[in-house]
């Protein structure tokens, strides 16, 4: 299935990274957002080249780049694929550890409202939330910073339930989960995907970090005690601003080791 390219991010021509380079995160970022699927049929060179304002030869540089990180699959006389790709193995983490984490930097941060508005989810999001093609959530593109220096890059998409109930002003003043939590949600369950990726232009811009750079990405879904999403959150931080701690558990610790006693008595 050919997918149509949405709007892409304008290119940082005076920022000294290649514009081929620049391509290739977009497109890199794109497909593992999931906005193009294992087995898609990616925008051919010429509506490439127009959408980016470049030369056919950029993008196929760009191109030939995502070649060889096998993302995606050139096929002579039928186009340009997103390569098939495993799905990345899963560890379980208490909810508290996510949830005190998530307050404490509420209480530590402070924050820019960059985008606000409806706008059409990525594949992946639509389907965790259950839409209908073309449908429409609220979006939110948040920076937060600590000691006046970017330090987190936010968007997330939440429930129809809750789109009319945040405003813009309320994200301006009041952390996300507090205000789902001030609606009246409770926060039952969810998962939590820790990643990597680089840094595109417009992200690169806000972080104050060179295009390219590596980033930590954190990908996290809230849900009721009916298991309905809530929020849709993916955020992306440097490595050297920003440190995930896990906490391990004293009733798990003790439940493995009883675990691994029954196993050598058998």
């Amino acid at each position: 299935m050919k997918k149509m390219i949405g709007d892409m991010p304008t290119l940082a021509r005076d920022q000294g990274a290649p514009l081929y380079h620049q391509i290739y995160l977009v497109l890199r970022d794109e497909i593992s957002s999931g906005r193009y699927r294992p087995g898609d049929l990616m925008p051919n060179e010429d509506t490439l080249a127009a959408s980016f304002g470049v030369s056919r030869i950029t993008v196929r540089h760009a191109l030939d780049t995502l070649s060889r990180a096998n993302l995606i699959e050139r096929r002579p006389g039928r186009g340009t694929f997103v390569a098939q790709s495993s799905t990345p193995s899963r560890a379980s983490l208490p909810l508290t550890s996510v949830v005190d984490n998530i307050i404490l930097v509420g209480e530590t941060t402070k924050v820019e409202v960059v985008e606000f508005g409806r706008a059409q989810p990525p594949p992946d999001v639509a389907d965790i939330f259950g839409l209908s093609p073309g449908d429409k959530l609220q979006r939110a593109v948040r920076v937060r910073y600590r000691d006046e220096a970017p330090y987190l890059h936010l968007t997330t998409f939440v429930s129809e339930r809750l789109s009319n109930r945040i405003k813009r002003a309320d994200l301006e003043r009041t952390a996300l989960f507090e205000l789902i939590r001030l609606s009246g949600e409770v926060v039952a369950g969810g998962h939590q995907i820790v990643t990597a990726t680089l840094a595109a232009p417009p992200v690169a811009q806000r972080l104050n970090v060179k295009i390219g750079a590596p980033l930590l990405r954190i990908i996290r879904v809230l849900s009721d005690s009916k298991n309905r999403p809530i929020e849709h959150l993916d955020m992306l931080c440097s490595p050297e601003r920003y440190h995930l701690s896990l906490v391990l558990e004293r009733d798990q610790l003790l439940a493995i080791n009883k675990q691994t006693r029954r196993k050598k008595t058998r």
